[in-house]
Protein backbone atom coordinates (compact mmCIF):
# COMPACT_ATOMS: atom_id res chain seq x y z
CA UNK A 1 0.00 0.00 0.00
CA UNK A 2 1.57 3.26 -1.16
CA UNK A 3 -0.02 5.98 0.95
CA UNK A 4 1.31 9.40 1.83
CA UNK A 5 2.18 8.09 5.28
CA UNK A 6 4.35 5.28 3.91
CA UNK A 7 5.99 7.62 1.40
CA UNK A 8 6.96 10.04 4.18
CA UNK A 9 8.39 7.18 6.21
CA UNK A 10 10.81 6.38 3.38
CA UNK A 11 14.31 7.80 3.59
CA UNK A 12 14.80 10.93 1.52
CA UNK A 13 16.81 10.55 -1.73
CA UNK A 14 20.58 10.32 -1.68
CA UNK A 15 20.78 13.12 -4.27
CA UNK A 16 19.01 15.44 -1.84
CA UNK A 17 21.41 14.34 0.90
CA UNK A 18 24.36 15.29 -1.37
CA UNK A 19 22.72 18.64 -2.09
CA UNK A 20 22.33 19.28 1.65
CA UNK A 21 26.00 18.35 2.18
CA UNK A 22 27.04 20.78 -0.57
CA UNK A 23 24.82 23.52 0.85
CA UNK A 24 26.09 22.94 4.39
CA UNK A 25 29.74 23.05 3.34
CA UNK A 26 29.05 26.14 1.23
CA UNK A 27 27.26 27.85 4.12
CA UNK A 28 30.24 27.37 6.40
CA UNK A 29 32.73 28.22 3.63
CA UNK A 30 31.02 31.55 2.91
CA UNK A 31 29.60 32.41 6.33
CA UNK A 32 32.80 32.02 8.34
CA UNK A 33 34.90 34.35 6.13
CA UNK A 34 32.06 36.90 6.03
CA UNK A 35 31.98 37.02 9.83
CA UNK A 36 35.68 36.66 10.65
CA UNK A 37 37.51 37.79 7.47
CA UNK A 38 35.26 40.45 5.93
CA UNK A 39 38.18 42.25 4.24
CA UNK A 40 38.85 39.09 2.22
CA UNK A 41 35.22 38.95 1.15
CA UNK A 42 35.36 42.63 0.14
CA UNK A 43 38.46 41.90 -1.98
CA UNK A 44 36.85 38.88 -3.68
CA UNK A 45 33.47 40.44 -4.36
CA UNK A 46 34.35 44.04 -5.08
CA UNK A 47 31.80 45.24 -2.54
CA UNK A 48 32.40 48.39 -0.53
CA UNK A 49 34.07 48.17 2.88
CA UNK A 50 31.04 50.09 4.15
CA UNK A 51 29.07 46.86 3.65
CA UNK A 52 31.12 44.95 6.25
CA UNK A 53 28.57 45.17 9.13
CA UNK A 54 25.75 43.89 6.91
CA UNK A 55 28.10 41.28 5.43
CA UNK A 56 28.96 40.00 8.91
CA UNK A 57 25.28 39.74 9.81
CA UNK A 58 24.56 37.88 6.57
CA UNK A 59 27.52 35.61 7.30
CA UNK A 60 26.11 34.80 10.74
CA UNK A 61 22.76 33.91 9.19
CA UNK A 62 24.56 31.74 6.65
CA UNK A 63 26.41 29.90 9.42
CA UNK A 64 22.97 29.29 10.97
CA UNK A 65 21.84 27.69 7.69
CA UNK A 66 24.94 25.49 7.89
CA UNK A 67 23.96 24.34 11.37
CA UNK A 68 20.47 23.57 10.04
CA UNK A 69 22.10 21.51 7.29
CA UNK A 70 24.00 19.46 9.88
CA UNK A 71 20.70 18.64 11.56
CA UNK A 72 19.17 17.71 8.21
CA UNK A 73 21.97 15.22 7.67
CA UNK A 74 20.91 13.54 10.91
CA UNK A 75 17.28 13.31 9.72
CA UNK A 76 15.84 10.11 8.35
CA UNK A 77 13.02 11.20 6.05
CA UNK A 78 11.48 14.02 4.03
CA UNK A 79 9.12 15.18 6.74
CA UNK A 80 12.14 15.96 8.94
CA UNK A 81 13.99 18.04 6.33
CA UNK A 82 11.05 19.55 4.43
CA UNK A 83 10.98 22.96 6.12
CA UNK A 84 14.74 23.47 5.89
CA UNK A 85 14.81 22.41 2.24
CA UNK A 86 12.00 24.81 1.32
CA UNK A 87 13.71 27.64 3.24
CA UNK A 88 16.99 26.83 1.47
CA UNK A 89 15.22 26.87 -1.90
CA UNK A 90 13.83 30.33 -1.14
CA UNK A 91 17.21 31.56 0.09
CA UNK A 92 19.12 30.30 -2.95
CA UNK A 93 16.46 31.59 -5.35
CA UNK A 94 16.75 35.07 -3.84
CA UNK A 95 20.55 34.81 -3.86
CA UNK A 96 20.32 33.97 -7.57
CA UNK A 97 18.27 37.11 -8.19
CA UNK A 98 20.70 39.29 -6.20
CA UNK A 99 23.83 37.83 -7.79
CA UNK A 100 22.27 38.08 -11.27
CA UNK A 101 21.50 41.73 -10.60
CA UNK A 102 25.11 42.53 -9.68
CA UNK A 103 26.91 40.30 -12.20
CA UNK A 104 24.70 40.68 -15.26
CA UNK A 105 22.71 43.89 -14.89
CA UNK A 106 25.28 45.98 -13.02
CA UNK A 107 28.36 44.43 -14.64
CA UNK A 108 30.15 43.74 -11.34
CA UNK A 109 31.68 40.50 -12.58
CA UNK A 110 34.19 39.70 -9.84
CA UNK A 111 35.27 36.07 -9.30
CA UNK A 112 33.48 35.92 -5.94
CA UNK A 113 30.15 37.16 -7.30
CA UNK A 114 30.32 34.92 -10.37
CA UNK A 115 30.94 31.93 -8.10
CA UNK A 116 28.00 32.93 -5.90
CA UNK A 117 25.79 33.22 -8.99
CA UNK A 118 26.78 29.80 -10.35
CA UNK A 119 26.39 28.03 -7.01
CA UNK A 120 23.07 29.76 -6.33
CA UNK A 121 21.68 28.67 -9.71
CA UNK A 122 22.79 25.06 -9.19
CA UNK A 123 21.40 24.90 -5.65
CA UNK A 124 18.12 26.56 -6.67
CA UNK A 125 17.64 24.06 -9.47
CA UNK A 126 18.59 21.14 -7.23
CA UNK A 127 16.36 22.07 -4.31
CA UNK A 128 13.61 23.10 -6.73
CA UNK A 129 13.72 19.66 -8.35
CA UNK A 130 13.26 17.84 -5.03
CA UNK A 131 10.57 20.20 -3.76
CA UNK A 132 8.74 19.73 -7.07
CA UNK A 133 9.10 15.93 -6.82
CA UNK A 134 7.59 15.88 -3.34
CA UNK A 135 4.92 18.41 -4.35
CA UNK A 136 3.82 16.03 -7.10
CA UNK A 137 3.16 13.46 -4.36
CA UNK A 138 1.36 16.01 -2.19
CA UNK A 139 4.04 16.04 0.50
CA UNK A 140 5.27 19.65 0.47
CA UNK A 141 2.67 21.35 2.64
Amino acid sequence: MNTTMTMQADSYPMGLRYLIILGTLGAFATGIPAVFLPSLVVALTGLSAEAIPAMQQAGAITIGFGVGGVFCLRAANWSEVRITVIASLASFALTTVGAFYYVVLQGVATPGLILILVVAVVMTLGYGYYVWQYAQRGEVI
